[in-house]
Parts: C-alpha cells; structure tokens; sequence
C-alpha cells in the first residue's frame, strides 16, 4: 500500500511538471520577457534576449543593450521592485504589441502615477531582437511628476546630506533605497508639496513640445505600376471611400472589426475613386512615410463614434479589404500580414483626412 502510494506521488508530481512545462513553453517571448523581467530573473532573461538585444524608448532616443539591462540597471531594478503589469496585448504576432504599466516602490515612495506605455517586441528564432518602447496619451503629465518629484527627492538629499552624498545615490542602490524611504517618511517630502509662487511659475511655462518627431518625407521610389501591384490595389475593381459611425471600435482590431466594416451597412459617405484618385492615395500611402528602420508609431486612445475606411471591391462589386483610419484618435487598421506600408509620420493622418474631405467624404479629428 505504502509503495502504490509513493508511485501515485510520484506520478502526480511528474504530471504537474509536465504540465507547467507546457505552460511555460506556450508563452510568447513577449510574455516570457515580462515574466522573467518581474521576477528579475538574470538567467532567463540572459537566454531569452539575442546577443544583439536593444531595447529603445522612443521618447528619451536612448539604446539599453543586453549587457547593460542585465547587468548595473537589473540591480536597481531588483531593489526598487521594478515591473510592468500587462494592460492590454493588442498584436499576438511578430513583433508583438503589448501595452503596459511600470510599477516600482519609487513611485510608491514618491506617490507617483506612471501612464501606460506600449511594447513592441520583435523576436527572431525564440529570442528578442528588441524592445521599442513608446507612450500612450498623458504621457506628458506623468513624466513632469516624476521629473519634478525627483528633483524634489535629491535637492532634500543635498540640503540634508551633502553634495557627496546625492554623487552616490546613483553609484550606490542600497544608498538610494534607503535615503527616499526615509524621504518619504516626512509627510510633507512625500506630497512633494509646492510654494504658491512655485506653482504660478510653473503655470506660466509654455506647455513643452515632444522631445521626439516623426516628420513625413516623400521616399518612395515605387511606381504607379508597381503600387497597384501590391495588396489590396492589385485584387480591387474599384476602391472606395467611406464614413460611418461605431461607438463600439475603441482600438484597432482588423479580425474583430472586419466582417461589420465590409457589410457596408451603416456607411453614411460613400465616394468611388477615379484613376487619378488611385494614383494620389497609392502614393501617399506606399511611398510616404517616416524614413526609418523602427517599428511604427501607435496610439492608443478612445476614438469618437465617427470613422473612415478605404474599402476595396472585387470584379463583382463585392468589398473583400478595407483600411481603417480613425481620425480622431490617429490610428489605422488593416492586415499587417498582407499590407505592407511605411513607418507612420506626424503629417500623414493630415494627408489622408485632407485627401478624403477633398472628396466630399466627412471627416472627424481635424
């Protein structure tokens, strides 16, 4: 009895290995990243990331190699508790698209609010080539919190300690930890309370511009001839113009949205293009752009009820493609798989809502 019952342990130990062997082995790399990532765990991250790993935020244009994520940023890390909560996976592909949230007991400390900010992870083989990091709206308030609570945190290190002191805070981890905990102990220092005059100041500061753009040029080689060779122009009869109302599309989701898009059903603008029409939208579509090798641009936001769509009829008249492009929310949705465009750049949306209201075709957001 005592035997039969050792083996049934023993198998029942071998099964829920199994099992979370398997579970582990059909995460993505994305997921796999952000799982090794919060548990701070250097030996799967070092196996997980290429040789050749980046990891880019597009807002500051500083590079992390894998050495350097690894290595003097992964202690800091590990002693301020730093990670991200998953919001949202937008794209499960390659590169995957996952929007996040940090989380660290420095902004517990300091009581800060972080936004969201999007990941997209290209992988070659299993192993992550690079990390483009970007932000989701509202970015701008959250980072001057956090520049100005910083800031806050090492002028009290100075006053209280020395010039020497706030020289090691960025040399020594344990140092820093254990000064903003004692910071944060004074009610007063973990509010990050302003002067009047301080706050007027601030608000009299013309709001800061990006420190990032993304501006279009025109530099595509690809001709007429070799536009309408490309999907979806080379299967399409006709292409089409069209406005309609959906408050249920917040973000873009081509396989959710494209069955109701391509009934036609609720479109109120509709506009047939000409040739010539085809000519200007094929050429600002596949030869304009932002002239870089990075992942595209993406926002995320709540998009109005009112939105466009470029849609693409067969030799029957029958709609088998569209784009989507919501203007009031700066996003396009179509088949990544099959459609290959440009890098977005800051003036293309203007472009395109200018090209459609040219039209006679109703636009929102501009």
């Amino acid at each position: 009895m005592k035997q039969h019952f050792t083996k049934l342990a023993i198998g029942l130990l071998l099964m829920i290995c199994s099992t979370f062997s398997n579970a582990q082995s059909s995460l993505s790399p994305g997921e796999k990243f952000l799982e090794y990532f919060n548990a701070h765990d250097v030996k799967k991250l070092n196996v997980l990331l290429a040789d050749n790993f980046v990891m880019k935020a597009r807002f500051t244009d500083k590079t992390i190699t894998k050495k350097e994520l690894l290595g003097i940023r992964m202690n800091q890390y590990t002693k301020f508790n730093f990670g991200y909560s998953t919001i949202a996976v937008i794209y499960s592909g390659n590169p995957e698209i996952i929007t996040v949230k940090e989380y660290s007991d420095q902004f517990r400390l300091l009581h800060i609010n972080p936004s969201g900010l999007i990941f997209s992870i290209e992988s070659k083989a299993g192993k992550i080539t690079s990390i483009l990091i970007d932000t989701l709206r509202g970015a701008d308030a959250y980072f001057k919190e956090l520049s100005r609570k910083e800031t806050e945190f090492r002028s009290w290190v100075e006053q209280k300690y020395g010039a020497d002191t706030l020289a090691a805070l960025n040399r020594k981890v344990n140092l820093h930890y254990e000064l903003m905990g004692e910071y944060a102990l004074n009610p007063t220092n973990a509010e990050g309370s302003q002067s009047k005059e301080r706050v007027e100041e601030e608000e009299r500061l013309p709001e800061a511009e990006p420190g990032y753009r993304m501006p279009c040029t025109h530099f595509g080689k690809l001709s007429l001839k070799q536009r309408v060779a490309r999907y979806p122009f080379n299967k399409a009869k006709s292409v089409m113009l069209v406005s309609f109302t959906n408050n249920s599309i917040l973000y873009p989701n081509y396989e959710q949205h494209k069955e109701s898009i391509l009934a036609l059903d609720n479109m109120e603008n509709k506009k047939v293009l000409t040739a010539a029409d085809i000519d200007t939208l094929s050429d600002l579509l596949f030869n304009v752009g932002f002239d870089t090798k990075d992942i595209f641009k993406m926002e995320l936001s709540a998009c109005p009820g009112h939105k466009n769509a470029i849609i693409f009829l067969d030799d029957k008249g029958k709609p088998f493609d569209y784009i989507g492009v919501y203007f009031g929310c700066d996003a396009t949705e179509y088949d990544i798989n099959k459609v290959g465009f440009p890098v977005y750049c800051d003036e293309k949306y203007g472009m395109l809502s200018r090209f459609f209201s040219g039209r006679g075709i109703r636009v929102t957001g501009f």
